[in-house]
């Protein structure tokens, strides 16, 4: 696949995004930065604000929320730039479908993305981790038992190739800068960058890539009854953190903070009334079934749900592994087209009936 790519240094990437908001091509960024041993993110207006370990940040291989929550619901006419890893850009696609972000004031900037930690876990180990890992410093991490989260392990779209621009770091200090859209190559126009075409398909990295993610996900305990999941999620305390981070999840009224979803005082004892007795807290299981199917075509596999989780549940087991079986049987994938239409918004007579078979 050929698309228009510009070589750059890493030093040069300080340039890149001040560029965008000295000329004007987005009013602002949402961007990773360094908050002393952690990364974390900023919205910035000041081209003056973007610093050289701000622009290196965007490489740092540590998770702390999704970035698309960020700008969910970013409905005005300021157009802000989006720089983040493949999973959160996949989100922020599908948030566009969803009605929930105007497209036309986005500018998405993808990253390649290795695999992350989880941000305590990066800040506590950042002499040993650094600023990028690739394939090799990740196995040696793991020698010391520092390991990337479970979502990246099973993560089968790590490569910066969603969005309108795409980020690649290739080893060392040269990075490649891809016009994935007609909006992405207009932006590095604008910036004047010196543009060639070049293959950027990857199709053997994406492979292996792919490979490893399915190894990974088949090592993983398996839930297949009610039973299973009912003691998968005994510690669950239905907190609904897991709901509150997901990037997909953007009910402006949920029916678990409704007095049938979440019984409190009067309503939980008429509840017990009804049945005789009830578990608390409750709804657990009712909870977590809704959500799988809510989330189950735009669940991007992120793993912040697993992350916000007090109790600890490895809920990756559990969200993206049920949805991708859901995904696959539409033959559809969260973000990788602007234009796909999310199944569960389309209806066509019998379309699940080879499926199902």
């Amino acid at each position: 696949m050929s698309m228009r790519v510009a070589e750059v240094g890493v030093g040069d990437l300080e340039g890149l995004f001040r560029g965008l908001l000295e000329k004007k091509v987005v009013d602002c960024l949402v961007m990773p930065y360094t908050a002393g041993k952690n990364i974390a993110y900023m919205l910035v207006t000041d081209p003056g604000k973007i610093e050289s370990s701000s622009a290196g940040a965007i490489f740092a291989p540590s998770f702390s929320v999704n970035a698309a929550g960020i700008v969910k619901g970013w409905t005005i006419e300021n157009k802000v730039a989006l720089v983040a890893k493949p999973c959160e850009i996949r989100a922020a696609v599908e948030l566009v479908k969803l009605n929930q972000m105007d497209k036309n004031s986005l500018l998405l900037i993808s990253v390649d993305c290795s695999g992350t930690f989880e941000n305590q876990v990066y800040a506590e180990h950042r002499d040993d981790i650094g600023d990028w890992v690739d394939g090799a410093k990740i196995e040696e991490l793991k020698g010391k038992g520092i390991e990337i989260r479970e979502a990246c392990k099973i993560c089968r779209n790590r490569l910066a190739d969603v969005g309108d621009i795409g980020i690649s770091r290739q080893g060392g200090e040269k990075v490649l800068i891809a016009g994935l859209t007609k909006m992405g190559e207009a932006a590095l126009t604008a910036l004047e960058l010196p543009l060639e075409d070049k293959d950027m398909e990857r199709k053997d990295e994406k492979a292996k890539i792919v490979e490893e993610a399915e190894k990974n996900e088949e090592a993983l305990p398996k839930i297949s009854s009610p039973e299973e999941l009912d003691e998968f999620l005994k510690d669950c305390i239905v907190c609904k953190n897991c709901r509150d981070v997901c990037p997909v999840c953007y009910c402006k009224e949920c029916f678990f903070d409704q007095p049938l979803g979440n019984p409190a005082g009067g309503d939980l004892l008429n509840l017990s009334e009804l049945r005789g007795a009830i578990g608390v807290p409750t709804n657990r299981l009712f909870y977590h079934l809704t959500r799988v199917y809510h989330v189950s075509a735009t669940c991007v596999g992120c793993g912040a749900c697993a992350d916000a989780c007090p109790k600890e549940i490895p809920l990756t087991r559990y969200y993206p592994v049920i949805t991708r079986k859901v995904q696959e049987m539409f033959d559809y994938e969260p973000g990788r087209d602007i234009e796909e239409p999310i199944p569960f918004t389309t209806y066509e007579e019998e379309e699940l009936e080879d499926r199902l078979r």
